[in-house]
């Protein structure tokens, strides 16, 4: 407890002391080698010492996990990335990538498998919390402190006290944007050639409008697409916080005051958008296929869309140009409101250790070198270079000769997803070349929120939330797709909930919140 109230004290501190420190692996951008070694070669009262006098690692092949498109390059990459990890920790690498429409259900099939996992994304919206409570991630304290010293030297520290559970570590999340808020991205040219105006936009409501413009003159254009009702925590994020995933609709308003768990469901917040999405879907401004489109993505690389909700961030349009092929506007879903970070903004994208790791040391001497290596960073952010990409400067890239979206090998990937230190990342030629002083301000314009660093612990009530996840899958989608109306529906989901065990969830976690924020005094 003493070490929470450190922390604690300590979080809002730190929070904004955003500092990236742009040097490699202790102190050379490309060329260092990792300073760590293998737990097979190095006792535990051994420290970190230079390459030339640690003990030889055995070979060894990483087996990674990635929330990426599947590319038909994704064999080159990989061989280039094992030829520089065996050169700098003696290991090669399988990479395993899967996009939005499979990753969740091939994550939930492998774990339960046993298969041998090293390293994995899990962000804390994807159920990371309940895989730590059913053992499946390895605590990472004493990895962290002797082959993660990179990791320590760059991420911002309010980053790796959120993803702590019962004071251990659970995970590695990226270093990148500390807090988003909730928009939309728009098709530029179409937003241009009916003059649309922005400026005025208070609510997503005032996007009506526009939608209803586009639907009556853009006949095979989709005026807003939707991926099984996504826009739904897009439009509530800025007010409002799960503490555990999104299924579990349970959670509490971001405030300087008090803090009160209830049932998101039953917020101003959420009936408002699940009031404005049946009108939407009435008026068929929302695609049809809202409750079965699990990937949207090729509906907007083939610009069939006019608008959808993303959480954004300084240069979000560009970098999604980058994987679209065309530009993009985006734009704020509220206007003049506060903005908090919160533990889950610290937690949407992290990389652990599965429990079935054959070596834990080196999966995180890997994890490392995502914060300090900027050529393995940038070859699974953007591939090869000379083949997808060719640099224009420094640090701002283009599409090689002959390359375009259409034809690359190696493209569309989420690079904040990819783990690490996204700072390190090569800025796309549409890019502003200040895109990360941009990002510091960012930052520093959140305000940290009361309970941040605190993660809610589901196993006191783990039968609860298991149930309540399926209840909000299965009842609560039809309300974000809206495909049902909020006031006939809501009454027989409510029952439901209550029969799950929601109020039982809420004072568990309320309970949880007195005992952290007591901590804090």
């Amino acid at each position: 407890m003493k070490k929470v109230k450190k922390i604690g004290c300590l979080l809002i501190a730190l929070v904004f002391a955003f500092s990236v420190i742009l040097t490699g692996c202790g102190g050379n951008n490309d060329t260092q080698t990792s300073s760590s070694a293998s737990s097979q070669a190095v006792d535990d009262s051994s420290t970190a010492s230079a390459e030339s006098s640690a003990p030889k690692l055995d070979p060894y092949e990483l087996n990674c996990y990635f929330l990426a498109p599947q590319t038909k390059d994704l064999p080159l990459v990989q061989e280039e990335v094992s030829k520089l990890l065996t050169e700098k920790i003696n290991a090669t690498i399988k990479l395993n990538y899967f996009f939005w429409d499979s990753y969740q259900d091939k994550q939930k099939l492998v774990v339960a498998s046993g298969e041998k996992i090293d390293v994995m994304f899990s962000p804390s919206w994807w159920g990371w919390s309940t895989f730590v409570a059913q053992k499946a991630w390895l605590e990472l304290d004493d990895l962290l402190e002797k082959y993660g010293p990179d990791i320590k030297k760059n991420i911002n520290p309010a980053y790796l006290e959120a993803p702590v559970i019962n004071g251990k570590l659970y995970a590695i999340p990226t270093n990148k944007d500390m807090f988003g808020v909730g928009g939309v991205l728009v098709n530029k040219a179409l937003a241009e050639k009916y003059n649309f105006d922005f400026s005025n936009i208070k609510t997503p409501r005032d996007f009506e409008p526009m939608l209803k413009t586009i639907k009556e003159n853009e006949p095979g254009i989709v005026p807003f697409l939707s991926s099984q009702g996504d826009h739904s925590s897009y439009f509530t994020q800025d007010a409002l916080v799960h503490i555990s995933q999104t299924e579990v609709p349970v959670g509490y308003k971001k405030t300087d005051g008090e803090i009160k768990i209830v049932n998101l469901c039953e917020t101003p917040e959420y009936i408002e958008i699940y009031k404005m999405t049946r009108e939407w879907y009435n008026k068929g401004y929302i695609n049809k296929d809202v409750a079965t489109l699990k990937d949207g993505m090729p509906v907007k690389k083939a610009q069939k869309a006019f608008m959808w909700a993303e959480q954004l961030k300084p240069g979000k349009a560009d970098e999604m140009k980058a994987q679209l092929g065309y530009d993009l506007i985006q734009v704020n879903a509220y206007k003049d409101i506060p903005y908090y970070a919160t533990t889950g903004d610290l937690t949407n994208s992290m990389l652990v250790i599965p429990r079935t790791s054959e070596d834990p040391a080196r999966a995180m001497m890997f994890i490392n070198l995502l914060f300090c290596d900027k050529q393995i960073k940038n070859l699974l952010s953007w591939g090869i270079e000379g083949k997808h990409y060719k640099k224009i400067s420094e640090n701002q890239i283009d599409f090689a000769d002959g390359v375009n979206p259409d034809n690359s090998g190696y493209y569309g990937m989420a690079q904040w997803a990819m783990g690490g230190d996204q700072f390190l990342d090569y800025l796309w030629s549409n890019e502003s070349p200040d895109k990360w002083k941009k990002m510091k301000e960012f930052n520093e314009s959140a305000k940290p929120d009361k309970l941040l660093g605190w993660v809610f612990n589901p196993e006191p009530v783990k039968t609860e939330i298991a149930t309540l996840a399926t209840v909000g899958k299965n009842m609560g989608d039809p309300l974000n797709e809206g495909i049902v109306d909020y006031e006939s529906y809501y009454p027989k989901m409510k029952q439901s909930l209550e029969k799950a065990g929601i109020e039982k969830v809420c004072a568990e976690a309320q309970k949880q919140v007195e005992e952290f924020l007591a901590s804090k005094k």
